[in-house]
């Protein structure tokens, strides 16, 4: 008499995988209701699907309207900055008119004798 090694691999899997299950003791094991016809499965299948599909139609339009509000708001941000770039030039060039034109006093003020007026 000879095993076939191939019938008895399925089996010994079984096996241990009965051991791993863990015993409930006097535990009522809750069994899923009876579906009577196909008609009830697929109307059932459907209705799961439906709101999942509807969960996942929501959150595409909530990440739609977020990547807009960024894109948007990035606009806004290069607008204000290009602004306060021209504003910051502005300024810099407002401080170099002040500074030359201290300077040019400066400069006219050691060139002229000082002249001291004895009263």
């Amino acid at each position: 008499m000879q095993i076939e090694l191939s019938n008895f691999q399925p089996l010994a899997a079984n096996e241990a995988i009965e051991q791993e299950v863990p015993d409930l003791g006097g535990a009522e094991q809750l069994s899923a209701p009876m579906i009577e016809s196909d008609q009830e499965l697929a109307s059932l299948i459907r209705s799961v699907g439906m709101t999942s599909i509807t969960d996942i139609d929501d959150l595409v339009i909530e990440l739609q309207e977020a990547r807009n509000y960024l894109q948007s708001e990035g606009n806004r941000i290069r607008a204000e900055i290009a602004r306060y770039t021209a504003l910051t030039g502005a300024a810099s060039a407002s401080v170099k008119i002040i500074f030359d034109a201290v300077r040019a006093w400066r400069t006219a003020d050691r060139a002229q004798p000082i002249k001291h007026e004895h009263i």
